[in-house]
């Protein structure tokens, strides 16, 4: 049998682990699933994001989560709720190698989809990361809650 050289069984191996996501070994698949807000539950002007939680039920439970993304506007951020009163909106793309990040409320913490090396705080500060040369902390954002709508204040939004 011929051996295979270090450089293709790595690049093999690359392959098949962006195949399976990581998260299929849980019960959950947060980072599968990403909760899609109905039309007209999400409004987006300069400066500003308001999420309608009267068209987004769900987003009352604790441990909730939304990502909103508009590529025109260059806009992503994850909005969670990790306590019965509190919601966090933050950067939802990963400082380290620019991944899309998701929500793992068991951990309150934000986690890189793409290999798992990155996590982040919910206030945006670095938790763990792969290596010697830490990444930015993630930008954070302003929540307000004004009955049932959520105002997200998003500084350099047009």
């Amino acid at each position: 049998m011929k051996p295979i050289p270090r450089r293709t069984f790595l690049g093999s191996a690359a392959v098949l682990a962006s195949a399976a996501c990581p998260c299929l070994a849980k019960t959950t698949h947060d980072c599968c699933t990403i909760p899609v807000p109905p039309e007209g539950a999400v409004s987006i002007s300069p400066g500003l994001v308001t999420i309608s939680l009267a068209r987004i039920p769900e987003m009352r439970r604790t441990g909730s989560f939304l990502k909103v993304v508009d590529p025109a506007r260059n806009l992503q951020i994850i909005v969670a709720k990790p306590e019965k009163d509190r919601f966090v909106a933050l950067s939802q793309k990963c400082t380290h190698g620019g991944g899309a990040l998701t929500y793992v409320h068991e951990h309150k913490h934000l986690w890189c989809t793409c290999w798992g090396h990155s996590k982040f705080a919910l206030d945006g500060s670095v938790i763990r990361w792969p290596n010697k040369n830490t990444p930015k902390p993630l930008a954070t954002h302003e929540v307000a809650r004004k009955g049932d709508v959520l105002e997200i204040r998003v500084e350099g939004l047009v």
